[in-house]
């Protein structure tokens, strides 16, 4: 038999963990929840729910330079390559490791990858079904621990890997008269990321340990662009009928070009207690965002390391961090909180503060006009979800124990949960506040919960005892205990 039931949102949790990536110059904000990924949208201020599902959870989101194609990565190095014009997936792949970063190159042309000790150039698949779209370009390798971030050069010539070694290493994609890889070493804890300056070589590293170095670079861009037109003319040249065989790394191009980073400056700042969890760079206005393992963030000016603006906004590690297209926005990841938080940090001002439940979800009901969702979790939480637009609009934190049921009354103008905790508490969902509470004799902890026809009577079945007990909505006074042996209250 055959149904015609589609996926349409998911409700629980905002966040998980993984990188958050803005779309549409910020209008759009995709998050990874578990296996799926989950969209913001902010001008219709709704959320929805990509319909396709990873094997492992989430860990890894990179998207095209025309926001046309996507690539999601498990726990376990299996890929995704997902149409975000069609919301379909394309191709499946498997990387066989953890992949600690993946980022598209800005031409579009090759991928990215860190794999283990090496780091791995893959050709940038199309947008049609093919047998095999990812193509293995160059593998790089001379690191002595795991790489954990990558990031590119403006003209897609090189590409940086910061490793857990304390170390970055340059690399150039594609033959550069006179290059070979680079090492930025100095710092005393592993790296957390490295970003290329804009329309520059010059290099940000930052570490763990609250250290940021500025590394410049003897060489700038034009130089290196008249090199590889010199280099092309030479090829040119050089390269017809009577010479078809001729060697490209042979070519003379005259005098080549000083490729040295020198460390200009460091800047250590000391922060109480904690070190630095995440980093974003954003290119084009050169502001730096950390994110500290306290839950606190700062925003600096670079390459002069002027201090913006700093706020608290979790008592938990924040795991990512991304900067919309204009620089206004910032958006916030914690996974032991499951908590997304966009923040606009000129008008000091939030839009977006979603959290999920902290464990897992129990118990969940539907308002009697189904717009509206409760559900209740082992955080002792019940939160208000918005059927249309996805989001959590209130959340009741009462109860100090694991929530066992939420039912709504017949009006929809509250929501009845019982908890663990020995209590049945009464929402008023306009005024949001706990205008009863409802409590036994003698301690016990309720399975259960359920409301009378007319709103005026509430039932809740204990756990242990096998007891049930009906009070009164209006005054929380008990009418009754009815007693239920050798039976169990569902």
């Amino acid at each position: 038999m055959r149904y015609g039931f589609t996926f349409t949102n998911l409700f629980g949790s905002v966040y998980r963990e993984g990188n958050v990536v803005f779309l549409h110059g910020g209008d759009l904000l995709l998050s990874p929840v578990g296996r799926r990924v989950t969209g913001f949208d902010f001008k219709r201020n709704c959320s929805k729910t990509f319909p396709f599902e990873s094997i492992q959870n989430i860990e890894r989101i990179a998207v095209s330079p025309d926001e046309s194609l996507m690539i999601v990565v498990g726990k376990d190095g299996r890929a995704l390559l997902v149409s975000l014009l069609k919301l379909s997936v394309l191709h499946q792949f498997n990387f066989k490791k953890q992949v600690q970063d993946i980022k598209y190159s800005p031409c579009g042309r090759f991928i990215c990858s860190t794999h283990g000790r090496h780091v791995q150039v893959w050709h940038s698949p199309g947008n049609t079904k093919d047998f095999s779209p990812f193509q293995l370009f160059h593998t790089f390798s001379g690191l002595h621990d795991d790489a954990v971030s990558i990031d590119w050069s403006w003209d897609s010539r090189f590409v940086i890997v910061g490793s857990k070694d304390m170390t970055a290493k340059i690399y150039s994609i594609g033959l550069i008269p006179g290059f070979s890889s680079v090492t930025l070493s100095g710092h005393r804890h592993s790296l957390v990321a490295c970003f290329f300056q804009w329309q520059s070589l010059n290099v940000y590293t930052v570490a763990t340990d609250c250290a940021v170095y500025v590394w410049y670079c003897q060489t700038s861009l034009d130089q290196l662009d008249k090199l590889m037109k010199q280099q092309a003319l030479q090829l040119e040249s050089n390269v017809g009928p009577e010479n078809e065989s001729f060697d490209v790394s042979s070519a003379k191009v005259g005098k080549l070009l000083d490729y040295r980073w020198e460390l200009s400056d460091r800047h250590l700042f000391l922060q109480k207690h904690t070190t630095i969890s995440c980093a974003q760079l954003h290119h084009t206005k050169d502001l730096l965002v950390l994110g500290f393992a306290n839950g606190v963030f700062s925003l600096y000016e670079m390459p002069h390391f002027q201090l913006i603006h700093s706020l608290s906004i979790s008592n938990q590690s924040i795991s990512s961090v991304c900067v919309n297209q204009t620089g206004e926005w910032l958006a916030f990841g914690c996974s032991d909180l499951g908590q997304l938080v966009v923040w606009e940090w000129q008008s000091e001002s939030f839009i977006l503060k979603q959290q999920g439940h902290y464990y897992d979800v129990n118990v969940l009901g539907y308002s009697p006009d189904g717009q509206w969702i409760a559900t209740g979790g082992d955080d002792g939480k019940v939160k208000l979800w918005d059927t249309v637009s996805g989001f959590c609009f209130v959340t009741f934190h009462k109860h100090i124990a694991g929530v066992t049921g939420v039912v709504w009354g017949n009006s929809g103008q509250f929501v009845l949960s019982s908890s663990l905790d020995g209590t049945v508490r009464a929402f008023d969902v306009h005024r949001y506040r706990n205008f009863r509470t409802f409590t036994s004799p003698h301690p016990v902890q309720f399975s259960c919960v359920a409301v009378g026809t007319s709103s005026d009577v509430v039932y809740a079945g204990s756990q242990d005892t096998f007891e049930v007990f009906v009070w009164s909505v209006q005054t929380g006074r008990l009418l009754e205990v009815c007693c239920c042996p050798n039976m169990f209250c569902t």
